[in-house]
């Protein structure tokens, strides 16, 4: 076994194909206990940290295949598929609801439908690094990044899932680490669990300029910036989320 540095966008299915290595062995392996450990979520590979240390089989020797000398030698090589399951949420409930797509990577696919609930399950090969959803009703477009969700309790992986759940602008950017800017998008997610159904985020709707807001009381104004309590928000001064913030921000997101 040979230690390699997780890069952003690596997943263990992608790896294993890229490597040629049995991906439910690899992660059971000995060497990759302290990986598997680490963290919350961290028994997920399918949610791997970029500079993550996974000990991977070393290099085996590629396939050899006869050539026949004055003709045309064909070899296809399919990739396995994994499957990619996403739930698109507008402020209307119905917005997403039973709508037909496209996946502008995957062309051969067809007859693709989101459900009553406005999630969208396709097949993929695991080399795919970007999937393009295209509703084919009126045009909309996401982008998906494969494998770049960072895991839950780092700093990087919370701002991923607040912005996408619309919680933070989409003109941020995590660089430099602003964890008052990540309480606030905290803050408000939690103002959207208070029990209001006005009041909840679309989970893969276009970000807001600022976070959303709340119709359920007094406590719906959130702190100024640069003065958010982290015992308020969840999040401490080491960039660390309390339990139950986790656990909101978990079931909000669903991974």
């Amino acid at each position: 076994m040979q230690p390699y540095i997780v890069k952003q966008g690596d997943h263990l299915a992608k790896l294993a194909y890229k490597f040629g290595f049995d991906a439910d062995a690899v992660w059971k392996d000995p060497q990759n206990e302290q990986l598997r450990q680490q963290g919350y979520l961290s028994q997920d590979p399918n949610i791997l940290n970029p500079t993550d240390m996974l000990y991977i089989p070393g290099d085996t020797p590629p396939t050899m295949h006869t050539l026949t000398v004055g003709c045309t030698n064909t070899f296809v090589s399919d990739a396995p598929s994994m499957t990619l399951t996403l739930k698109l949420v507008g402020q209307d409930s119905s917005r997403y609801s039973s709508r037909p797509y496209t996946i502008q990577e995957l062309d051969q696919l067809s007859g693709l439908k989101t459900d009553g609930d406005g999630v969208l399950t396709f097949k993929a090969p695991v080399t795919l690094n970007v999937a393009t959803v295209v509703f084919s009703d009126n045009g909309e477009t996401w982008v998906l990044s494969i494998g770049h969700l960072d895991p839950i309790d780092t700093l990087s992986g919370v701002f991923q899932r607040l912005q996408n759940l619309g919680f933070l602008g989409g003109e941020l950017n995590l660089e430099p680490v602003n964890l008052d800017v990540l309480r606030l998008g905290l803050w408000a997610l939690k103002a959207s669990q208070s029990g209001s159904s006005n009041s909840s985020a679309p989970a893969s709707a276009p970000a807001p300029d600022s976070a959303p807001e709340s119709d359920s009381g007094a406590d719906s104004t959130p702190p100024s910036s640069g003065n958010v309590a982290s015992d308020n928000a969840g999040l401490g001064d080491d960039g660390t989320l309390d339990a139950a913030t986790t656990s909101l921000l978990l079931k909000a997101y669903g991974c």
